[in-house]
């Protein structure tokens, strides 16, 4: 297999445009609500497809870079072997900053692993006033619903919500109520103007998707975890390790050549370094908040594990397992 050539301004170049990419698209769903629904598709679409034809167009081999399905078993066992190691540690440090730093309390009894829809519970960050004639229906937590709509001058909002427990809806052209609901099922029932709300005017999630009728029916499930086991599989940890570890890693491994041993594994420490500051920076302007940074240390290992396998695998699976720790021990605390 030819040595991967040295082409520092071309990695920088492919880094540029999936800042570009990844903050551009970011922050029109910011703008066009809609635009969430197909946000991780598209990011993972462009973390996919700019290293794969870069490759191809300069002929290169993607198994030089690791991006390759050989030696499975092999990143099974790292991936498993970290895990054990670094899972228990993850969990007390989780702990303390979820105690001491954010002041949440830690309730297993309150944790819950049956959800509503997935359209329900993509809650916007940010909630932006409704358009004049929406009405915006979210999950605020795992045992609330969050109703937010603006009506012309003079129409008011009615209806009630079938749950537990019952809630009467009744306000003004424009209003926000939250909606307790700690049962299994809720059925909303909303009238503007006296008249039943059309369903498109019934607006779900952050991504406004359009409800399919009103009165609006939802019914919590474990449905949500085949689908962040997924997500975060094909759809985040794929792609990232795809171009970062795989192609970006490469490259500049080529350029920073010097390597030292580390667990019995040969790396490159300057490319580790920069590949992993450039992941966290990536992180960083997505979202604007300091602890996005802290990804530079997991960063880190998935780099060694991309040379401990000798391909991508490893840290795919790595990655996704640790989003998903995150994801299911945030549930814990309230």
């Amino acid at each position: 297999m030819p040595p991967v050539a040295r082409r520092p301004r071309e990695a920088l170049v492919l880094y540029a445009v999936t800042l570009l990419v990844t903050v551009g698209l970011t922050l029109l769903s910011d703008v066009f609500g809609a635009l969430r629904g197909y946000l991780l598709v598209l990011v993972a679409a462009t973390f996919l497809y700019l290293p794969l034809e870069v490759l191809h167009r300069r002929g290169e081999d993607p198994e030089a870079f690791g991006i390759h399905r050989r030696q499975i078993g092999r990143a099974l066992r790292l991936c498993g072997l970290w895990m054990l190691f670094t899972f228990p540690i993850y969990l007390v440090g989780f702990h303390v900053w979820q105690v001491q730093v954010l002041h949440k309390q830690f309730a297993p009894e309150r944790a819950r692993f049956d959800r509503w829809p997935v359209e329900l519970e993509d809650a916007p960050l940010d909630p932006k006033p409704p358009r004049e004639g929406e009405v915006r229906l979210w999950a605020d937590g795992p045992e609330q619903l969050s109703l937010h709509w603006k009506l012309p001058l003079g129409q008011r909002l009615e209806g009630h919500v079938e749950g537990r427990p019952p809630v009467a809806i009744e306000g003004g052209s424009e209003g926000f109520q939250r909606i307790p609901a700690r049962g299994d099922a809720v059925r909303v029932e909303l009238s503007a103007g006296g008249d039943r709300l059309p369903p498109e005017r019934l607006r779900l999630g952050a991504a406004g998707l359009a409800a399919d009728e009103v009165p609006y029916e939802a019914r919590r499930s474990f449905w949500w975890l085949l689908n962040l086991v997924l997500v975060q599989l094909l759809l985040v940890a794929l792609p990232e390790e795809v171009f970062y570890r795989g192609y970006l890693q490469t490259r500049l491994d080529a350029v920073f050549p010097r390597t030292r041993r580390l667990f019995g594994v040969e790396i490159h420490p300057a490319s580790l370094f920069w590949t992993s500051a450039l992941f966290a920076l990536g992180h960083f302007l997505v979202i604007p908040h300091p602890q996005r940074l802290a990804v530079f240390f997991p960063s880190l290992l998935f780099g060694w594990l991309r040379a401990a396998g000798g391909g991508v695998a490893a840290g795919v699976l790595y990655h996704a397992a640790c989003n998903l720790l995150v994801e299911i021990a945030g549930a814990f605390y309230v």
